[in-house]
């Protein structure tokens, strides 16, 4: 571990320079960077107003889908403790930042009293943000561990805590020489909530006796299904008068539009009735310029989601959202789901439609998605590589709307039956709270 931290360390400088070099060309890097500015003064004052009547518990997350994670765990842990519990959250990414700040359509939870960016992870900063918040227990989510600051919690004794820890057979934290390090991070804490029994034996294999590992489940089934029952969206008033079925496409690539904008050509043909509601991962003008000239290849008129009004339906057959933090909302239009990312680095969120009811289809790339693979097992789910594959795949359940329905009531049971695991991480987070006292 020391070697490990010595290098980690020796390469920061490094780090951060090239972030401040890379800024005049990338705005979320530059947003980072902007947000960090002043931070000691921010958390002196933010943490001279804490109450401390009670716990202060900090979580640390990386970004949004890490957040939307922690968020059931914080909701329930307040509902559990108390007005006395005090919650600081921080964010690493600037999107997360945002999100919470503009995007967060739901209840706030007003356990929250201390928000911010975390700092650069040098063990200068890790001292100073442990000291000035003096934190009963850190929480991480998912997999955003930063060395330094691991480190000195466990030198400070604050108990720490993984929630939604995954480990999966693939991952580069099991391979040399990542391996040990990582094995020595996660040996410093208290206790593990792995998604799955799977990686909680993976974490086990590594880990040191005397950390608690616990096969909680993942925190993000207990999110959909909160989100989407208590969301007060209805569907959009022009797509659902337009009376066609809707094919959603959420989180798309350039090369997820390669397969499902000349496959929907392809469907229309013996599916004229057919929609494609098509959400881009990034709707920016250039990736909106892309999508405009891949329509106009396959002669398919389009609507910007901006540019419905209420009063008239949509007459395209196809609609683009040129906005964000939509994507939720607009699979309730949908009969059958396509999520993309799976071309790329990854299958993105699947399960926001699964919950709907929406059969799903995707790329081969679904190793980094457990959700995704239970779909396919299920056969709810299925990898779809070219454009032929996906207009056979949705012209298949189109002709069937018996079995479209049962495999769409199948992925909504599956991830309804996955709920549980943030009340499971709650009573893990009490007992290594209960421990410290």
């Amino acid at each position: 571990m020391n070697v490990g931290l010595v290098l980690y360390n020796g390469l920061l400088p490094v780090a951060g320079l090239a972030a401040r070099c890379a800024a005049p060309f990338n705005g979320k890097i530059a947003l980072g960077l902007k947000g960090r500015v002043g931070f000691k003064g921010r958390w002196k004052e933010k943490s001279g107003l804490l109450g401390r009547r009670g716990p202060v518990v900090w979580f640390h997350v990386s970004s949004v889908g890490e957040f939307e994670q922690a968020k059931p765990v914080m909701s329930r842990l307040a509902s559990r403790l108390g007005p006395s519990l005090e919650i600081a959250l921080t964010f690493y990414s600037p999107s997360g930042m945002s999100y919470f700040e503009r995007f967060d359509r739901s209840t706030r939870i007003e356990a929250i009293r201390f928000l911010d960016y975390l700092p650069l992870d040098t063990p200068a900063n890790a001292r100073f943000c442990l000291e000035t918040l003096r934190p009963d227990m850190v929480v991480f989510v998912k997999y955003d561990l930063w060395p330094n600051l691991v480190v000195e919690s466990a030198r400070r004794g604050v108990p720490l805590v993984l929630v939604s820890g995954t480990l999966s057979p693939g991952s580069r934290r099991l391979a040399w020489p990542a391996r040990g390090f990582y094995a020595s991070l996660y040996s410093k804490f208290t206790a593990i909530a792995a998604i799955s029994q799977e990686d909680a034996a993976r974490f086990n294999k590594d880990v040191r006796p005397g950390v608690e590992i616990v096969a909680a489940g993942d925190t993000r089934f207990d999110r959909v299904c909160e989100r989407i029952d208590a969301s007060p969206v209805k569907i959009a008033p022009a797509i659902a008068a337009a009376k066609r079925t809707w094919i959603v496409a959420g989180s798309t690539w350039p090369k997820d539009e390669a397969v499902v904008i000349p496959g929907f050509a392809s469907l229309r043909r013996a599916h004229p009735e057919a929609g494609l509601v098509l959400v881009p991962h990034e709707p920016t003008a250039a990736r909106l310029a892309e999508i405009r000239e891949a329509l106009g290849r396959e002669s398919l008129e389009f609507e910007l989601l901006s540019s419905l009004q209420d009063d008239a339906a949509v007459s395209a057959p196809v609609v683009v959202a040129d906005g964000i933090g939509y994507l939720a909302e607009l699979y309730r239009c949908g009969t059958i789901a396509y999520v993309g990312g799976s071309f790329t680095t990854g299958v993105h969120n699947v399960m926001e439609p699964a919950v709907l009811g929406l059969p799903i289809l995707f790329g081969p790339r679904i190793d980094n998605s457990l959700e995704a693979r239970e779909l396919v097992e299920l056969g709810s789910g299925a990898v779809v590589r070219t454009a032929s594959d996906f207009a056979e795949a949705t012209s298949a359940l189109l002709d069937d709307p018996a079995r479209l329905r049962r495999k769409g009531d199948e992925a909504a049971g599956f991830i309804r039956g996955g709920c549980g695991a943030a009340l499971r991480c709650v009573d893990l987070i009490e007992r290594c709270l209960a421990r410290k006292a």
